[in-house]
């Protein structure tokens, strides 16, 4: 469609001279600028011997370890980031490239970015070995309770002839967890609870304990947290970040809704909600998901960059 005219299903063009049409051509950009995060494949990249992430990946087995665990973290944050292209925006042949306007499902998309994200950083941020090792044993952790959690109740209501063989498999993983942090000279992450049932000896197992932790370090910015409590409200179509902020008290009220950076007029990074009704992006709109996205997107570099330092031997100078 080459007379100008929008297609079917499509809000604008990016770069237009509306708000929505400079934010959808800002994100269009920011994602552009990581492909070659996308053309990666960290599942076959190598992990070499003598390497800090080889030193944490030692403490288990390893279908388990740390570093496939943050490996399948990257290439969730990419598969998200590039779903959220394909999502928002439709190149047409004669070289026109238009934004769609969806309410919910980018939201859960840069939820899922931001997440992935921060869990790398988590991880391998610490430059002290043995906090390292305490964070990639709190990682495989939470695979094994969140797998059990699920494999067990599963099995057991619908193919109980496996259960046992199951629950027999998950007890044995969550010695195998304990014993690698004995052996580090950790505390046990996994602890028995009264009536006999599994459970955490340990914090920081959360997304929401590691954003704190991240943000306590000052490894993220301050909003982050905030940013993704938002998404996470919106993608699931609460009312109070996606239906009518603005009846709830707080900086909404009376403005409508939206998730902004002070001084977001100019585009121009600031800190936490926006503070002024004429600095915030009407809800649902590109600018608003433009403060997300771009959240999430500067999460991209640092955390290829930090595994890569982790994942290889530097000889020294």
């Amino acid at each position: 469609m080459g007379d100008g005219r929008v297609p079917e299903g499509c809000a604008g063009l990016v770069g237009g001279p509306e708000p929505d049409g400079q934010a959808a051509a800002a994100i269009l950009a920011r994602l552009d600028a990581l492909a070659p995060y996308s053309a990666r494949d960290a599942a076959g990249e190598e992990i070499e011997p003598g390497s800090p992430l080889a030193a944490m990946d030692r403490h288990f087995a390893a279908s388990r370890s740390v570093s496939g665990l943050l490996k399948q973290s990257l290439a969730a944050a990419m598969d998200n980031l590039q779903a959220l292209r394909r999502l928002l925006f439709v190149e047409e042949p004669s070289g026109g490239v238009f934004y769609r306007l969806n309410s919910h499902a980018p939201y859960s998309l840069v939820r899922t970015v931001i997440e992935c994200g921060t869990t790398v950083l988590w991880a391998l941020q610490p430059e002290e070995g043995r906090e390292r090792i305490r964070r990639s044993l709190v990682l495989v952790a939470r695979d094994v309770f969140n797998a059990a959690s699920f494999w067990d109740a599963y099995l057991e209501e619908l193919h109980p002839e496996l259960h046992p063989d199951a629950r027999d498999s998950f007890e044995g993983l969550r010695h195998e967890v304990n014993e690698a942090a004995r052996a580090a000279g950790l505390s046990p992450i996994f602890t028995r609870k009264a009536g006999g049932h599994w459970g955490y000896a340990t914090k920081n197992r959360t997304q929401t304990a590691i954003l704190k932790d991240l943000r306590a370090d000052g490894g993220v910015p301050a909003e982050l947290i905030y940013i993704w409590q938002f998404c996470s409200g919106y993608s699931h179509g609460l009312e109070w970040a996606a239906g009518n902020p603005g009846s709830y008290p707080g900086p909404f009220s009376g403005h409508g809704g939206g998730v902004g950076r002070a001084g977001a007029g100019d585009g121009s990074p600031g800190g936490g909600f926006a503070g002024s009704g004429a600095a915030r992006e009407a809800a649902g709109g590109m600018a608003q998901l433009r403060r997300a996205s771009d959240a999430a997107c500067d999460l991209i570099p640092r955390a290829w960059e930090l595994y890569d330092l982790r994942r290889r031997v530097w000889p020294l100078l």
